[in-house]
């Protein structure tokens, strides 16, 4: 024998109250129209009884299905970021939202494909994230709400937030100098073919000036080659290290010639610069301070010693993506408009202390 669902008449019935009354309370209706005393029943009966509202009928009512949709570039297929994404799941997860969730794998061309496709599943608004700090130029259209999250256009055209990646490189050196250090070598992201020691990367050379004008602002004179181009990985960073560490690739340099602390662009790189270090017979952090950004899962807190590092803010912008889309959607069904648009919010990096700084060796 099948057992009936259970109805809000069942619910209303139990509890004394009208189906009205009911809806109000699961149709997020109930402030300024029901108690609380009221709501607390009509919610207690509904648990007792295993009453579940019907979503789709509450998503014809309200034309609203109470999805959002995410839409990355990588962050789902890849290691990096998936705070971002955990903490948008959790976010939307309190507020009643679903979370739709689409990666491209980096193929930017079906970025319009997907966002049709959200646009004919009547989602409520998008998070467009990426896994790096991306200044985008050729944003497919849609009319839905649009939030960007690590990601920005010049000129603006829809909210976005991004890391403070100027800051961190500003923090970085001033943590570096307030603890001694004078002769600091910046290991940062990749170059160009023809652009020298340009770095291009929109996040490294966001660092990189940050991390100039925290040398600039503490006093500490420049000294050529403090920011070196490098790259992105373990074996970047070791290559860099090794460059700054010897006097011809192979020879360890003698100490008033060679840093006694690295700031690498990531934790990856300043892995890297941990193993160059070991291979080379230089301590960390006695003779070596190091110093890395993102706080990457399974690898900052595993390396030995632990890497102090800059976390990323990828937590608060998932939170926040999701808050601005939901903010975006009642303005919507209020006045038709959107907010507008200002300069990307900055989030803050959060450092991590653990065993990779200390003051540089007396001379």
């Amino acid at each position: 024998m099948t057992t009936r669902p259970v109805r809000a008449a069942d619910v209303a019935k139990r509890a004394g109250v009208s189906v009205t009354t009911v809806s109000f309370v699961f149709g997020g209706k109930a402030r300024g129209n029901v108690s609380a005393a009221t709501q607390e029943r009509i919610l207690q009966v509904a648990d007792e009884l295993g009453y579940r509202p019907n979503k789709l009928a509450q998503s014809l009512r309200h034309s609203r299905t109470h999805t959002i949709a995410l839409l990355t570039d990588g962050i789902a297929s890849s290691p990096f970021a998936g705070r971002l994404l955990a903490a948008a799941e959790q976010r939307a997860s309190e507020l009643g939202q679903a979370l739709l969730l689409r990666d491209t794998h980096f193929r930017s061309e079906r970025d319009q494909e997907a966002l049709d496709d959200f646009a004919s599943r009547r989602v409520d608004a998008v998070v467009y994230a990426t896994m790096g700090l991306q200044r985008l130029v050729d944003l497919p259209t849609t009319p839905l709400p649009l939030v960007l999250a690590n990601c920005f256009q010049e000129p603006a055209r829809h909210p976005s937030a991004i890391p403070d990646e100027v800051a961190v490189g500003q923090a970085a050196a001033r943590l570096l100098t307030s603890t001694g250090h004078r002769h600091i070598v910046m290991l940062s992201g990749p170059g160009r073919p023809g652009h020298g020691t340009r770095v291009v990367d929109v996040a490294a050379a966001r660092r990189a000036r940050g991390f100039r004008a925290g040398l600039r602002s503490t006093g500490v004179a420049r000294a050529a080659g403090e920011v070196r181009v490098c790259g992105w990985t373990i074996g970047d960073g070791y290559r860099g290290a090794v460059a700054v560490l010897t006097a011809d690739g192979d020879r360890l340099a003698a100490a008033s010639d060679r840093p006694t602390s690295i700031f690498a662009v990531n934790d990856r790189v300043a892995t890297g610069a941990l193993l160059a270090a070991l291979r080379l017979g230089v301590r960390v952090p006695h003779e070596l301070s190091i110093v890395g950004v993102d706080d990457q899962e399974e690898l900052a807190d595993q390396t030995v010693p632990a890497l102090t590092t800059y976390r990323l803010p990828h937590e608060a912008l998932g939170t926040w993506a999701v808050d601005t889309a939901l903010d975006m959607i009642t303005r919507r069904r209020r006045t038709a408009a959107d907010p507008a648009v200002d300069a990307p919010r900055l989030f803050p990096f959060e450092l991590i202390e653990r065993d990779t700084v200390a003051p540089p060796p007396a001379t």
